[in-house]
């Protein structure tokens, strides 16, 4: 999720992954001027609806650090990526995204105004991103600034960077699992 409140759009693109290790966003949630409890609400129940949700990573400069937060306390801190995105970043990531497309690995849905967000990523000194103060219209009227990009570049990176396998020790047998054996 790249996280806005009031000029930009705040973007959720979740990736689903099929059996050929192709990402599809099934689709995409954009929203303007919502309040932040509202945006944790939203966040949240998209995520608990996502069959087998395994990794997220979220915008957290700004104030999208306390949507980070408690995302990451929600689902915890391996699958939830608090990402500041930083020059370093993007220049980590972008190019991994771009690829990503270029070698057909990853489909997002046909709209314009995503079109027009992955549009405005330009190289500015060195460093794939959107440049500061771009702005573009939407068929609503309203400003982009590239935000849908930046969450499909999270979510990409999301999925490169998924949560470690839970490791588990058993302290024995189950009391009464006696009962079950012949069904174990």
């Amino acid at each position: 999720m790249d996280f806005a409140r009031n000029v930009d759009l705040s973007v959720i693109l979740p990736l689903i992954e099929d059996q050929h290790l192709h990402k599809r966003a099934p689709f995409v949630i954009e929203m303007r001027n919502v309040p932040f409890k509202q945006q944790e609400q939203v966040l949240f129940y998209v995520v608990d609806g996502l069959p087998n949700f395994s990794c997220g990573a979220n915008d957290t400069r700004g104030n999208g650090q306390y949507l980070g937060e408690v995302a990451a306390q929600r689902y915890g801190s391996t699958r939830i990526h608090r990402v500041m995105l930083s020059q370093q970043w993007y220049i980590d990531q972008m190019p991994r995204y771009k690829a990503a497309f270029e070698d057909g690995n990853i489909t997002i849905p046909r709209d314009d105004g995503l079109l027009t967000d992955h549009r405005a990523v330009q190289m500015i000194k060195g460093v794939p991103k959107v440049p500061d103060g771009a702005k573009a219209k939407d068929a609503d009227g309203g400003e982009r600034h590239g935000d849908s990009a930046v969450a499909g570049a999270l979510a990409w990176f999301a999925t490169q960077n998924g949560a470690p396998p839970i490791e588990f020790m058993s302290d024995g047998p189950v009391s009464g699992a006696d009962d079950y054996r012949g069904f174990l």
